[in-house]
């Protein structure tokens, strides 16, 4: 059948869900951050800690007193030297295999805090490194986003390692996008 001119035609009707869902996923009208192509890469990392804090004067301790000291190291390795001799290596050899190693030091009386504020100061400044290292050889950038993204990934695995009892604790997180 034809329609006369200047008719409407009657709109589907609307469904709520596929509204609901368009908003929560995107539409695919939506302009994401385009990301560039960093060669992806693993963050290794080692957290150290001592059951006390020791006041030095030069490298000589002067006195020692309750509380923790915690020294953490993070480094960034590319996948491309990530050779099959270098997958034999235990992760704590990795880690100082990393270049452009990052270590931290905090102290304090509380141990989450302590681990925190170490994990947190050495991931972001390992990651700040590797990102001009980056930007400097091949021209593209690691998204804001993403290196956020990796410092609260980094922080949050090398203060759950740092927390539990021992000495030393080893920590990977890698970077695939």
């Amino acid at each position: 059948m034809c329609q006369a001119r200047g008719a409407t035609t009657p709109l589907a009707p609307r469904n709520p869900l596929a509204d609901l869902s368009a908003g929560l996923f995107g539409t695919g009208n939506d302009v994401a951050e385009e990301r560039d192509p960093i060669t992806p890469f693993t963050l290794y990392g080692t957290s150290f800690k001592k059951y006390l804090i020791e006041q030095l004067q030069g490298e000589k301790i002067i006195s020692r007193s309750k509380g923790f000291t915690v020294n953490a190291c993070v480094g960034a390795v590319e996948v491309t030297q990530e050779t099959p001799q270098f997958q034999g290596l235990p992760t704590g050899d990795k880690a100082l295999y990393a270049k452009n190693r990052v270590c931290r030091k905090s102290e304090g009386q509380d141990l989450k805090e302590t681990c925190r504020s170490a994990c947190e100061s050495a991931c972001t400044a390992s990651l700040e490194i590797y990102g001009q290292q980056v930007t400097q050889e091949s021209g593209f950038t690691l998204l804001a986003s993403d290196k956020a993204r990796m410092a609260r990934s980094c922080t949050r695995n090398c203060s759950y390692e740092c927390g539990k009892p021992g000495k030393a604790f080893d920590f990977v997180i890698p970077y695939r996008r």
